[in-house]
């Protein structure tokens, strides 16, 4: 019989982790995760799977710092592979200083991460590397944003910071909302999202199927589609800002997990609907951490929409809070 290695006793154990985090079982999840590690200490794939299994858990402090240091161990990491970046140091939280943040995850990412903004300013000059649709809703807190990275600009920063790992940094969750908004809600609209890049279970003609909103007028908060006639599309070229314009007219969002949320939550929308596979997020474990005015409805088990779809039209329609 052929003896196992290090390394498949430590694949094994990262499967189980895996198989047990898909069933909402952190705890058990982070034991085999810890014994993945325990074999192979370095890996960058059980390492980013314990920190979200903390995350999940709420363990913030031990997460973040962890998600950090998974992150930086991927052989590549981000979109942004430029070695005068990387040779600038990492910031810590030093006042005074010059401080290029840069942003490497998905949108939501980055909107959930713009509410360290603010506390960012009072301690340092922020220069944020984002991409195009997010540069003008950055403007909204007062900080430059750049879509590109010049030969000579380099040189002109002290730090430089990944957006969404200056949680570990600040170690606060400032609340929500932080988007300032001009509402301009007149009643019987929904904006609506029923696809993003990590959530696309659904097609638009099935999320319109489950959601019954007879009599509400329906806009859309995707840049992309709609191809049914009943939504209001997006403008061709629209950015975030666009967007929180949009949600700002909106009596109601639902959305499944995508940027549309993270800005509804930003803003302090009143009436903001979450709809949620069995398995979802770390972030969507502990929202009201994050986004105290976003509802969530989840799946009971992970073939069953009728059920959270059933309490988000009643919520809608009778306006009972979700259980």
């Amino acid at each position: 019989m052929q003896m196992m290695g290090g390394a498949e006793f430590a694949d094994q154990y990262l499967d189980r982790g895996i198989a047990h985090f898909q069933q909402n079982r952190f705890r058990e999840a982070l034991m085999f995760f810890d014994a993945s590690l325990q074999f192979n200490p370095r890996d960058p794939h059980a390492l980013w799977n314990r920190a979200t299994a903390l995350l999940s858990m709420g363990d913030y402090e031990r997460g973040f710092a962890e998600y950090d240091a998974a992150w930086e161990a991927f052989p590549v990491v981000g979109q942004i592979q430029d070695a005068r970046l990387t040779r600038l140091p990492i910031w810590r939280g030093e006042t005074g200083a010059r401080v290029l943040v840069y942003h490497e995850h998905g949108f939501g990412d980055a909107i959930m991460a713009f509410r360290f903004l603010p506390e960012m300013k009072r301690r340092a000059e922020l220069t944020l590397l984002a991409e195009w649709p997010l540069a003008r809703l950055a403007g909204r807190l007062g900080v430059k944003a750049i879509d590109k990275i010049m030969p000579n600009e380099i040189a002109g920063f002290d730090f430089r910071v990944q957006l969404f790992c200056v949680m570990s940094v600040l170690k606060t969750i400032p609340s929500a909302p932080y988007i300032a908004t001009d509402w301009r809600r007149t009643g019987g609209k929904v904006g609506i999202a029923w696809s993003g890049k990590t959530q696309d279970m659904f097609t638009q003609a099935d999320f319109l199927q489950l959601l019954q909103l007879d009599g509400f007028e329906l806009y859309s908060l995707q840049a992309a589609g709609p191809t049914d006639t009943s939504v209001v599309p997006m403008k061709p070229g629209c950015d975030f800002a666009d967007v929180a314009d949009r949600i700002a007219e909106m009596d109601h969002v639902v959305t499944v997990d995508t940027a549309s949320i993270h800005l509804a939550g930003a803003m302090g929308h009143p009436s903001a609907h979450l709809v949620l596979p069995f398995s979802g997020d770390w972030r969507w474990w502990h929202t009201e951490r994050w986004y105290p005015n976003v509802k969530t409805y989840r799946q009971e088990n992970a073939k069953d929409w009728a059920g959270p779809f059933a309490r988000l039209n009643k919520a809608l329609t009778q306006g009972v809070n979700h259980g």
